[in-house]
């Protein structure tokens, strides 16, 4: 049988590897969650870009749509004889401000629904450092506690023999 100063030697041993374990496990899930985050920024970023452009596609859309029922207007005023002016160039006018204010608001939605993605993108970056960092003070408060407990394990050997 191992005199007692070896099965110390022995626990010591194991509670600093097993400390130490633990310690690189806290950093690695740190890493981890900050490789996820910058995926998930990634995605953000991707899916603003993507709003932004289907924004601009409808707006685009609805001012060709205008362009048509402004056209319809001139060919129904034409083919019945009436001027273009007084009412029915009012009717145009409005119809074509209504048609650019529709187009304005959808790039406007678009640009919001990308603002929002652009700040999911931040937070989601901000997360994974914070996930980084804390896998480091984790690691740092697991390596001193280990050593404190085997140290002090340590100490209440040596006052006991």
């Amino acid at each position: 049988m191992a005199d007692p100063v070896t099965w110390m030697a022995i626990g010591v041993g194991t509670a600093l590897a097993g400390t130490a374990v633990s310690a690189v496990s806290q950093i690695q899930q740190g890493k981890e969650q900050q490789k996820w985050s910058q995926y998930n920024a990634a995605v953000a970023e991707r899916d603003a870009k993507a709003a932004k452009a289907a924004a601009g596609y409808e707006a685009s859309q609805k001012r060709k749509e205008t362009e048509r029922l402004l056209g319809r207007q001139r060919a129904l005023y034409g083919k019945s004889g009436v001027t273009m002016e007084g009412s029915p160039l009012e009717l145009m006018s409005e119809t074509a401000a209504e048609g650019e204010l529709d187009a304005l608001m959808i790039e406007r939605t678009g640009a919001v629904g990308a603002q929002k993605y652009g700040e999911e993108a931040t937070l989601s970056r901000m997360k994974g450092s914070s996930a980084k960092r804390a896998g480091y003070w984790g690691a740092g408060t697991t390596l001193l506690t280990g050593a404190s407990k085997a140290a002090s394990g340590y100490g209440n050997y040596k006052l006991n023999s």
